[in-house]
């Protein structure tokens, strides 16, 4: 089996740091010698007299905190939690006294948000609680336990399941969330290819996701988005693609806002694999890159891939979908469908 350079560095790293874990600490301080790039001394020569101390210094603060990160410590552990913290309120764009309240009812102060010690001890299991459940994270992400912020198996189901997805939909409306679907691709996605293939196996996959982002208000009406991850399925895979068209149909049907969003492909890999947060990569995205109600709308009369949705239109009338709408306070259809030309 070939090993890439970077898995080889991350097994020798594994390695090294069981070792450590597994062998004494030997008393004392050993000298060493590190031989420096002119840019590299350059750098710290810098950054040492910017905080009047020697570079030998800054290199031991350097390395002791490569340590500390590499290793699970309990120092390491309560680190994390504090600059997660911070991580969270930071992404999601809620400045201190934001931060402080919406998390007021926990004991949260700004002096509190100063003292580590003070910080720490908030964080019990209600708060964490209470930050995993209004960001969309795992609590064991935010209590320092995992890396990944997010899990894949606790994204919100919407194939095969897209009722239980619009009743989720009607519970933020009701709450005052201003939901909205965004419709992730990848960039340059070829989806005139992907329909044609149809899972043969003979076009690129083309992955296609969903998250909620909501938009929320602190008592005193800051605002602020979350998101949160939903399903991320292929285009290709009819039943896939089909279940997508009925979710935007309900969501055009109860007047909620769907966008379509572009993505590069290391990007949509680091959102599905939940190594970073969806608002520090969301949050920042710029004007609306397709349109996902070009494929599903009860509205349009041209409407891509419309053989399929014709269809889908009369099993989307015929479904509990429309019900559901009516009850939660939307328009009913159209008494006829449009049937599109050819």
């Amino acid at each position: 089996m070939k090993l890439s350079l970077e898995k080889l560095l991350q097994q020798l790293v594994g390695r090294g740091t069981q070792l450590a874990a597994s062998t004494p600490v030997r008393d004392g301080r050993m000298p060493t010698s590190i031989r420096l790039k002119p840019e590299t001394r350059h750098f710290l020569e810098a950054q040492a007299q910017v905080l009047n101390t020697s570079v030998q210094s800054l290199i031991d603060v350097i390395l002791d905190g490569v340590v500390e990160a590499t290793t699970d410590t309990p120092s390491a552990r309560l680190r994390s939690i504090r600059e997660r913290f911070f991580h969270l309120m930071e992404v999601h764009r809620l400045d201190l006294p934001a931060a402080v309240e919406l998390m007021a009812p926990y004991g949260f102060t700004l002096s509190a948000l100063n003292n580590v010690d003070r910080l720490l001890d908030l964080m019990k299991p209600d708060a964490i609680n209470h930050l995993a459940e209004t960001f969309h994270v795992r609590k064991a992400w935010i209590r320092g336990e995992r890396d990944e912020t997010i899990r894949s198996e606790g994204y919100v189901r919407w194939y095969k399941e897209v009722p239980m997805a619009a009743q989720r939909l009607i519970a933020h409306v009701k709450a005052g969330d201003k939901p909205e679907l965004m419709f992730i691709r990848r960039r340059g996605a070829d989806f005139e290819g992907a329909f044609k293939d149809n899972d043969a196996g003979n076009a690129r996959i083309e992955p296609v996701g969903v998250v909620m982002r909501m938009t929320r208000e602190t008592p005193s009406g800051t605002r602020y988005t979350t998101y949160q991850m939903w399903q991320f399925e292929r285009w290709n895979y009819g039943p896939c693609r089909q279940q997508l068209k009925l979710l935007i149909a309900f969501c055009e049907q109860l007047r909620i806002s769907v966008v379509g969003h572009e993505l590069p492909e290391d990007a949509i890999k680091q959102l599905v694999g939940g190594t970073l947060l969806p608002a520090s990569l969301l949050d920042r995205l710029g004007a609306i890159s397709w349109h996902p109600d070009d494929y599903a709308g009860f509205r349009f009369e041209i409407t891509q891939e419309r053989g399929e949705w014709l269809g889908l239109a009369e099993q989307y009338r015929k479904s509990s979908l429309p019900r559901i709408a009516i009850e939660a306070g939307a328009a009913d259809l159209p008494a006829e469908p449009w049937r599109p030309t050819a």
